[in-house]
Formats: C-alpha cells, sequence, structure tokens
C-alpha cells in the first residue's frame, strides 16, 4: 500500500491529492508528464496495481504489504521493471491504453481515505435551536423595540407611581415589564423551533438525494479465501466509497464526484461547463487531454473507458467550490417573494394603526393634563408606547413568508414518502400551475419488467399460443426451433454481447433482462425428432468482452437508437453485433438468415414481409427489437473507435410486450379533470405508441381534454383509425416532425398532438419550446432519464427524473420520481396546488386578525376614559403568537385532497395570490368582528352588570366625554371573545373551495384541530390564573358559556358570507372588482387567463 511520506515526496511537501487536483483542473499537460510521469508514473504514485501483461488472468498472486524500498535512485528501473508499482501497463503504438486491467487492494481502503480523504463532502453543521432564537432577535427591530420597552416597563414600575393606584407598588410594578418579556421568549422560542424542524427536514431531503445517485463500476483486488492470493474483481459501489487509486469504468451518464486521468483513448465526451464555464463540449484524449475533472459529466463514449482516480470530496478541483455553494443560504421561492411583499404593504397599514393609536392616545391624555389638570403618570404614557410597538408586532405579518417554509417543507417531506425527491423548492410551487406533462413511456407509464412474447428468426414467427388480441398469439412459452445449435449460439451471442455487462455478467437493464429470456425459450430438433433443452454458456464470450484488445462496445443512445459490439475473431476478423430500433438495424442489413450459414438477400418483398410482420406486433403494443451482425477484415491491431459501417445480415426481430402500470390509467383521468394536457414522447414505433395510449386511457382522455382546454380543437374521434390520427396530427412520427418547419407544427399540429413516436431528446426539446411559443402563459413538466434529456430538463419549468436514470438527468431535474411512475407527477401536481391553497387559507386568517386588531385597538383606546387600549401588550403578543406561528403550523400542513385540488383546471402564472372570495371572506368576517367587538366595548358591562373600577375618579369621570370607565372583567372578556373569534375563523379559513364542507376531511386537518385545542387550553390557563400578569380575571361557567356562543357567531357569518358567494356574487360583478383588488395587492404580473380564474374557483 501507498506510503504518505511516499507520496508527499513527490510534491515537495505539499498533498499529492491536492497537487494532483490542481493540475486535472487546469489541465496541465507537461505537469501531468515531466513531474508525475505519465500514466504509468500516476500508478507507481498512487500504488495501483494491474495485471502482469496487457491481456493478464484473472488472478495473480499479490503481497498486500508496503514497498518501503523505492527511492530517486531505482526509479528508472522500477518504471519497467517492477511490475507491483508500474503495473504492466502497455500503450499501444497508436497512443491506445490497452492493458489497464487492474486496482487497488480492498484491504487498503480505510487507509487511502485517512491518507487522501472520503469522497464525500463535510456535512455543515445543523444551526442549533438557540442559533435561531439569537437570529430571530437579532434580525427583527420590533422585538429589539419590545424587550427594550420591557426592561424600561420594570424600571418605572419600580420607581414611578402606578396610575392605577397612584402611588409607586414594588411587589408589582414589574409584572407588566416581566409578562412582555415571557410573551417575546415564548415566541422567539417557537420560531426557533420551528426554525430547527424545518432545517430537519431539508436535511433529511438531502441526504436521500445522495442516494439516489448512481453506483459506480470499479475494480479491486480482494484476497481469495483459503489461500494468500488476491483476485481482482468488478464491483459497483456508492460514489461515496470511491478512494484514491480506483480504477473505475467510465460510461455516458455518470456526473464525475472525483477527479480522474482517463486511461483509455476510446470516444469520450465531457461537459465541463459547470466548472470551466465552456458550453462546447469537449472530446478526451489519452496525450493531449486525459483528465476527468470532478463536477463535468460524461455525455457519450465507450463502455470500456476506464479512468484512475487521483482527488476526491473536498480535495478534489470542485471540492472548494462546491464547499462555497453548500454554504449558500437558499433563496426565497417566487410565492416567498411575493408574499413578503404583500407582508411589507400590510405592515405599512399597521404601522400607520400604530401610529395614529399612539398619537391619539398622547394628545388626549395631554388635553386631560392641560384642560382638567388630570396628573400625568409616566407610566401610562410608557405603556401607551409599548402598546403602540405591540400593534405594529400583530400588524406586520410575519407569518407569512413562514407559512411558506413550513408548508413547503411539510410537502417535501411527505412527497418523498410519495416518492417523489423535491431537488429544488420552487418545484412544489411551479408544480401547481401544471398545465402540459410531456412524459417518457418505458418505465413511466410502463412498468419496467417485459416479457418475451414474440419472436421472428431464420423467415419463421414464433409466438405465444393463448390470447387472441391482434392477432398475436400468447401463451405461457416461446418456443424457438433453430436449424441448428450453431444458428442458436449465434443469435444468443448477438443478444448476449448487447445486453450483458461483461464486468458483473449481468443484464445492463430491464429490456436486457427481457431479451435474456430466448434463451429458456430455445428447443433443439434432433434427427429422431425429439425436442431438447437448449443451454448456453455466456462466461466465454465475457471473458473475451473484458479484454479491450478483443472487444469494443458502443451502448445504446437515444440519438443512434441501437447498440454495437465489435468482437476480434481468431482470424483476424472483426464481428459486428447489432441490436436496436428495426428501421435502423434493417438500413444497415444487407442479407437474411434463413438458416446455419445460409443467407438470402434482403429483397424488396422479403422487406415487405418483415415490415408486416413488424406491423403486427406494432398493432398489437409490442416492442420489438432487431438482432443483426455482419464480418469485416480487421484493418490494424487496433479496435476501431467508432462503430463501424459494416454490411450486416439480418438475424431477428424479438418482440417484447410491456404491462401498463395499474395506477397509470387513473392517474391519466386524473389529469383530465384536473385541466392537465398529457403528451406521450417515446422512441418506440408509432402504432406501439398508439397501442399503449388506448390502453393507458390517453386517446380517451383527449377528448375531455379538449373540451377544458382548447375548444377550438376538433373533437377527438374515439373510433378513428392508426392512418386517421395520423392524418389529422394527433399521432405524429418523429421523422415528420423533424422535416415539418416550426410554422406548421404551430399553426396544425402543436395544439392537438398527443403521442410522439421514435423522437429523439432532441425532438422533446423542440416540443418544450414550441408549446411555450404556443402559450406563453404554459406550465410544461417534462420526464427523462438519459444524459440527452437534460437540454428539456432544464428547459423545462419543471423536470422530473428517473431515479433509475442517469446522474446528468437527475442534476439538470427539479424532481427525481424515485419510483419512475408517472403517478408520481399527479401527486407533485396535487401537492403544488395544496401548497397554494393552504397558504391562500392562512393568508386570509391572518388579514381578518390584523384589520380586527388595529381597529379595536384605536377605537377601543378613544374610547376608554384611561387613555389605555383594551388589548394589553402582552395580550396582543399572544394574538401575535395564534396569527402568525401556530396559524401557520395548522393551516399551512393540511393534507391534499384529491377530488378537491384535482377537479379543477390550472391556474394562469398570473392568477392572484388573494382570490376574489378571500378578500370578500376577509371583509364579512372582519365587519362581523370589528362591529361585535366595538359593540361589545361600548355596552358590554351591561351584559353583565359589571361594576366600575374602584379606582375611577369622580373629576375624571365628570368630565370625560365617551362612556363611563372599562373595568377589569370588562375588558377580559372583551379579549377572551376576540380570541375565540380567531379561534372560530380557523374553521372558516380552510374552506376556500365551492366542494370543500365544514364538516368535511376533518381526517386531513389533524394538526389544526391539535393546534386549535391547544390554543383554547392556553386561552383558559391565561384567562383563570394569568391575573395581572396577563391583565386578566377569572371567569365564571356563564361567562364563558357568553363568551363561545358570542364568538360562535363567527361561523355563522362564515357560512351565509360563502352561500351567498357561491350562488349570488357572480351576478353582481362583485367578483371582477374584487380580482382587480387581488391583483394590485399580489403584485402579479401578466394578464387575467377567463379559464383559470372563472373555472378554477368560480
Amino acid at each position: 500500500m501507498v506510503e504518505p511520506q511516499t507520496a508527499v515526496r513527490v510534491y515537495a511537501g505539499s498533498s499529492p491529492s491536492l497537487s494532483l487536483a490542481n493540475m486535472i483542473g487546469h489541465k496541465r499537460t507537461e505537469q501531468f508528464t515531466n513531474e508525475v510521469g505519465g500514466h504509468a508514473g500516476l500508478l507507481r504514485l498512487l500504488n495501483v496495481h494491474c495485471e502482469d501483461s496487457p491481456i493478464g488472468p484473472s488472478t495473480r498472486n499479490i503481497t498486500p504489504t508496503s514497498n518501503n524500498n523505492n527511492n530517486n535512485n531505482n526509479n528508472n528501473n522500477n518504471n519497467n521493471n517492477n511490475n507491483n508499482n508500474s503495473g504492466g501497463l502497455t500503450v499501444g503504438d497508436a497512443g491506445v491504453c490497452v492493458g489497464m486491467r487492474g486496482g487497488v487492494l480492498a484491504t487498503s481502503v480505510r487507509e487511502r481515505q485517512d491518507i487522501y480523504g472520503a469522497n464525500r463532502l463535510p456535512r455543515i453543521k445543523n444551526k442549533s435551536v438557540w442559533h435561531f432564537a439569537k437570529e430571530s432577535v437579532e434580525e427583527d427591530r420590533i422585538l429589539q423595540l419590545l424587550i427594550a420597552s420591557a426592561i424600561l416597563s420594570i424600571i418605572l414600575g419600580l420607581t414611578t407611581p402606578d396610575y392605577r393606584e397612584g402611588k409607586v407598588d414594588v411587589s408589582t410594578g414589574w409584572v407588566e415589564g416581566a409578562a412582555i418579556f415571557v410573551s417575546v421568549f415564548i415566541v422567539v422560542t417557537l420560531s426557533a423551533l420551528n426554525n430547527y424542524k424545518k432545517q430537519e427536514q431539508f436535511s433529511r431531503v438531502v441526504e436521500r438525494e445522495d442516494q439516489t445517485r448512481r453506483r459506480i463500476l470499479v475494480w479491486r483486488y480482494e484476497m481469495e479465501s483459503g489461500s494468500n492470493k488476491t483476485v481482482l474483481k468488478a464491483m459497483e459501489i456508492r460514489s461515496e466509497d470511491i478512494v484514491v487509486g480506483d480504477v473505475v469504468q467510465i460510461s455516458p451518464g455518470m456526473e464525475l464526484s472525483f477527479d480522474a486521468i482517463l486511461f483509455d483513448n476510446r470516444h469520450v465526451v465531457c461537459d465541463e461547463c459547470n466548472v470551466t464555464g465552456e458550453s462546447e463540449e469537449v472530446i478526451k484524449d489519452l496525450h493531449n487531454d486525459p483528465f476527468l475533472i470532478s463536477g463535468s459529466s460524461i455525455l457519450d463514449g465507450s463502455s470500456d473507458a476506464v479512468a484512475v482516480v487521483c482527488a476526491v470530496g473536498e480535495n478534489s478541483f470542485s471540492g472548494e467550490i462546491a464547499m462555497t455553494i453548500q454554504e449558500t443560504e437558499k433563496k426565497n421561492t417566487p410565492l416567498q417573494d411575493q408574499l413578503e411583499v404583500m407582508a411589507e404593504r400590510i405592515g405599512k397599514f399597521g404601522l400607520a394603526a400604530a401610529i395614529l393609536t399612539f398619537v391619539a392616545l398622547f394628545l388626549k391624555e395631554t388635553y386631560f393634563v392641560i384642560v382638567y389638570g388630570s396628573p400625568f403618570f409616566a407610566m401610562k404614557f410608557f405603556e401607551n408606547l409599548t402598546t403602540a410597538i405591540a400593534i405594529v408586532v400583530v400588524a406586520v405579518p410575519e407569518g407569512l413568508p413562514l407559512s411558506v417554509a413550513i408548508s413547503l417543507a411539510y410537502s417535501m417531506r411527505r412527497m418523498l414518502q410519495d416518492g417523489n425527491l423535491v431537488r429544488h423548492l420552487a418545484a412544489c410551487e411551479t408544480m401547481g400551475g401544471a398545465t402540459v406533462f410531456c412524459t417518457d413511456k418505458t418505465g413511466t407509464i410502463t412498468c419496467p419488467n417485459m416479457k418475451l412474447t414474440c419472436v421472428y428468426y431464420e423467415g419463421h414467427s414464433y409466438e405465444r399460443k393463448d390470447d387472441h388480441r391482434s392477432g398475436i398469439r400468447h401463451g405461457s412459452d416461446v418456443l424457438l426451433t433453430p436449424s441448428s445449435m450453431k444458428s442458436a449460439m449465434k443469435l444468443m451471442e448477438c443478444i448476449s454481447a448487447n445486453a450483458l455487462d461483461p464486468e458483473l455478467g449481468r443484464p445492463r437493464n430491464k429490456t436486457a433482462e427481457a431479451l435474456m429470456q430466448v434463451e429458456s425459450n430455445i428447443s433443439l430438433m434432433d434427427e429422431k425428432g425429439y425436442f431438447s433443452s437448449f443451454s448456453y454458456d455466456v462466461n466465454p464470450l465475457l471473458t473475451v468482452m473484458r479484454n479491450t484488445s478483443l472487444c469494443t462496445r458502443f451502448p445504446f443512445s437515444s440519438l443512434q437508437k441501437m447498440s454495437t459490439t465489435v468482437i476480434k475473431l481468431q482470424n483476424g476478423v472483426l464481428r459486428e453485433y447489432v441490436s436496436g430500433a428495426p428501421e435502423i438495424v434493417l438500413n444497415k442489413c444487407q442479407n437474411i438468415v434463413i438458416g446455419d450459414e445460409i443467407f438470402e438477400p434482403l429483397t424488396i418483398e422479403r422487406r415487405s414481409i418483415l415490415d408486416n410482420v413488424l406491423r403486427s406486433y406494432a398493432q398489437a403494443g409490442l416492442r420489438t427489437v432487431c438482432c443483426a451482425y455482419g464480418d469485416m477484415m480487421s484493418t490494424g491491431p487496433d479496435m476501431p473507435l467508432i462503430p463501424p459501417n459494416t454490411p450486416l445480415n439480418f438475424l431477428a426481430f424479438i418482440a417484447l410486450e410491456e404491462v401498463i402500470r395499474p395506477e397509470v390509467p387513473r392517474s391519466i383521468e386524473a389529469c383530465s379533470r384536473a385541466g392537465l394536457r398529457v403528451i406521450m414522447i417515446t422512441g418506440d414505433a408509432v402504432l406501439t405508441a398508439i397501442n399503449i395510449a388506448y390502453r393507458c386511457g390517453l386517446m380517451k382522455v383527449l377528448d375531455n381534454f379538449e373540451n377544458c382546454i382548447s375548444p377550438e380543437n376538433q373533437r377527438y374521434p374515439s373510433s378513428s383509425t392508426a392512418e386517421i390520427l395520423i392524418k389529422d396530427g394527433y399521432v405524429m412520427d418523429g421523422s415528420l416532425f423533424r422535416n415539418l418547419s416550426d410554422e406548421d407544427l404551430l399553426n396544425r399540429y402543436i395544439g392537438r398532438i398527443c403521442v410522439l413516436a421514435r423522437a429523439t431528446p432532441l425532438d422533446k426539446k423542440r416540443v418544450l419550446q414550441l408549446l411555450k411559443r404556443y402559450d406563453p402563459l404554459a406550465v410544461v413538466a417534462v420526464t427523462g432519464d438519459g444524459t440527452n434529456d437534460a437540454p428539456a430538463l432544464k428547459l423545462s419549468d419543471v423536470g422530473f427524473a428517473m431515479n433509475s436514470g442517469s446522474d446528468v438527468a437527475k442534476r439538470a431535474s427539479d424532481i427525481v420520481l424515485l419510483n419512475d411512475n408517472f403517478a408520481g407527477m399527479v401527486k407533485a401536481t396535487m401537492w403544488g396546488r395544496n401548497v397554494k391553497d393552504n397558504i391562500r387559507k392562512f393568508l386570509q386568517f391572518q388579514l381578518t386578525v390584523n384589520f380586527v386588531a388595529c381597529i379595536v385597538s384605536f377605537f377601543g383606546a378613544l374610547m376608554n376614559e384611561q387613555n389605555l387600549s383594551p388589548l394589553k401588550p402582552v395580550q396582543l403578543l399572544w394574538i401575535n403568537l395564534i396569527m402568525d406561528t401556530l396559524a401557520a403550523l395548522a393551516l399551512a400542513t393540511e393534507l391534499p385532497s384529491e377530488s378537491t385540488l384535482l377537479s379543477r383546471p390550472p391556474e394562469s402564472r398570473d392568477a392572484p395570490v388573494i382570490l376574489p372570495i378571500m378578500w370578500f371572506q376577509v371583509f364579512t368576517q372582519g365587519s362581523f368582528q370589528l362591529i361585535s367587538q366595538l359593540y361589545f366595548l361600548a355596552a358590554g358591562h351591561r351584559f353583565f352588570r359589571v361594576e366600575s373600577h374602584s379606582d375611577r375618579s369622580s373629576s375624571s369621570t365628570q368630565h370625560y366625554p365617551f362612556i363611563e370607565y372599562f373595568g377589569s372583567k370588562h375588558l377580559c372578556i372583551t379579549f377572551n371573545i376576540f380570541v375565540l373569534l380567531q379561534v372560530m375563523n380557523f374553521f372558516n379559513a380552510r374552506l376556500l373551495d365551492r366542494n370543500e364542507k365544514f364538516f368535511g376531511r376533518w381526517g386531513d386537518s389533524a394538526p389544526l384541530f391539535i393546534i386549535v385545542s391547544t390554543i383554547v387550553f392556553l386561552q383558559i390557563c391565561i384567562v383563570q390564573y394569568g391575573g395581572r400578569f396577563m391583565s386578566t380575571v377569572p371567569l365564571n361557567f356563564h361567562e364563558w358559556m357568553f363568551c363561545i356562543l358570542y364568538a360562535s357567531g363567527s361561523l355563522f357569518v362564515g357560512a351565509l358570507s360563502r352561500w351567498w358567494w357561491w350562488n349570488f356574487g357572480a351576478s353582481t360583478g362583485l367578483r371582477d372588482g374584487v380580482w382587480s383588488m387581488g391583483r394590485r395587492w399580489g403584485r402579479l404580473r401578466g394578464e387575467w387567463s377567463k379559464m383559470s380564474g372563472e373555472k378554477c374557483r368560480d
């Protein structure tokens, strides 16, 4: 194993990992060649063991001990002779590294992590509750004023005469200031706990995101059980388990989390824009640019490419940048920015109310001091100032952005349970307004597992037996009877060469798994007519495929639509095995195999037969793979770097049946009800795509969709044939789509297209661009799994990546579908709409409290002969706690209802946050609460025959132009009724939609009932036991019943206002006027969309 001092010696005191990362990041070729010693020197430096020869055995004897005898004097000898350090690296004449089969000792992994670091960035330590508490006080000037007021109140209460008693009372003078202190402490503590919990939820989401990264293939030497020998084994490990010195496979779709040096000159294309800022793709070269930089992505290349890891984690070139990004504060979502603007405007109203209240009290007190000679109490003056500050605290709706954060954090956690990993917070909001879904088919609409159904081989069609759908016979087995063992071997070689991963010896994906089912369905007939089972040993083929001097693989890509494996035979002939899309592979075929080594030209007649077979498979909804092979003479010792253009011989069609996910038809039906347009973009043939669209309900949905969204388009005739669908533009072939101009597509097709078949990732991106041009207000969501889908994912409003997809696609996405399921998109839409609805419920509740609290404090102070607000500062802080933190927790965490949220069309981008019904509810509820509160202030003492305050001055009453002085019980009942009114209004605020009922979905509102119950319990404690501390007096049973019945009028007024709105509001023209007001308050841009406004809420 590598010694630390050996590595440091090479780089003169600097960390080797950091030095290599710096060299790779800046692409210093001369340093790599001269100081490191090129590829061989790098293997010695990192002590990477390799096979003895370019095509060495898979087992060798390696002594797992450190080599401490190397020094500067014998380095040259080691370059050529010491296999343990140099690894026997062989570089061909053309510069192609053909002998890199090796790795590090598995027992050295822990030591390498200690020396070079682990391949993970250190997690930022979560902030403590104390940090959030201190942060909330430091950033809130109003709370600072309240704390200063509390301190001054205590000082004045202990040093100046009390206005109620007329003397200094040391035993109680500190109480009101202390009460403010306690109230501020409670508000700050709850806010800090809430922020801490939100931080924990986000941390769990980030951890889950790390788990979605694809596993990486590496080679390591492990001790063979029962001997001292080590065996080179290929294994898939997590990205964070990669160590410096690991030999890793470089495959398309990888996002590099480490710095590495390429050891294979095959075609490797990188995207380094995140590292260098250059948007152009970079082709890697073994001599001029072998540097693979962390943070870049592998776009294309051979699956045989390998590299040696040089730096990981925070020591990698992009590690420091990644740490900086990790420490960056998260940005607000668009809805949070909107609500902050709204909160600022509402806060100005509250500030004005507070100033007016204080000025009115000050002028009135001054009037009585000057005109009637009333004594001046500094304590009263200061309490009025504290009341004004408390009014500002109540009026400023700090809970608005908080409610968004709570709702988003809660939704992210619940969406994660539903299989949606949200990477960007804004995606939750955006999905609520989604109008178009562009979805893949395979694995998203259909199940990932496929089953073998039909095979066309040697001029015969082998089919299942018991299902007569579309003329195709299905059954339990597909019985193939090739003409000979050799013929069967050739078919299995073609399938296995492109389906199996040679290092792991297993199928690459679900399609490959289905293709490998052919082996178990082959039976051979002997001379006597008896059938015998067929067994194919794949190990010899895998051995050849692992040898890069004998085999080159070009994996399947959505652009090429085929995969190719080239193998050098013993006679020097290069055999090319190809499998892929039938129309692509058939175009390369010149002959057809009809028997053992029996070829016939692929004439027009035979092509016609094959086309008919393909059509029958496609009409049955089968996914067909074409297999072919061809031979060509080798032109040199090296394997080709690009797929050769060899004339091919057609071998077989293999038809696979895809099963629709059971939840997809229901999800597509839900999209229809929700006004969501679904476009299926697939690489399959047109007829196959149409069959899948019928089976999942997409074609049936199109009729309802057009009635909802595009009434100007023709209605879709459900009995139309495939030809009519294609002619009318509901279904389009990718080749036709690519040949049409943007103008033709916009004018004739883009408004009605439902299925795009034989599509490429570039087609998907173009569809998105055209949809945005067709409707600038459209919100388009798109799914993708491949590297080439990344541009479309970035262009979309919300990009969904498949969990089984590439790292590049996941990085470009906003949400990762952990279950690769279309239903996840529908659930994301439901949660997105729920987030906005919950925010609106909270906003409606808070606006009512703001309005009533400010007006009651102002007019109540004017009505009071002692020039004091009926709501004391500590009571206002309790009300603020109810309307901010507790209300946000209660209303922003309500569970979504599919029947409500997915029964209306999506809202337009320019829809205001405050809807017309919200304004109407705020007006009616606010008016009722204000009138009832002011009336009780004026006449409430008569209900209970409450005596006037014992210390009331008769002289002051004689000159006071308003009503008599408010007694303590009178003010306590007023405060109690105010709080209970807000408790009742919780239940009004949660009802926004016409279909929502008062007694409906209470099971989805568990947090609301828990919090309301807590508020009621605390209110009882405050009233009964708060005393001087909370400015309350105990109430008896009859007084409590009066308060509850009095406040229950809020429920009746809410029900009456909703009934009137839904039944008569439209005919009065009130909604349009209120809508305009909502647009100004919401500060939203764009024009009003009739569909979104009227259909969404009316």
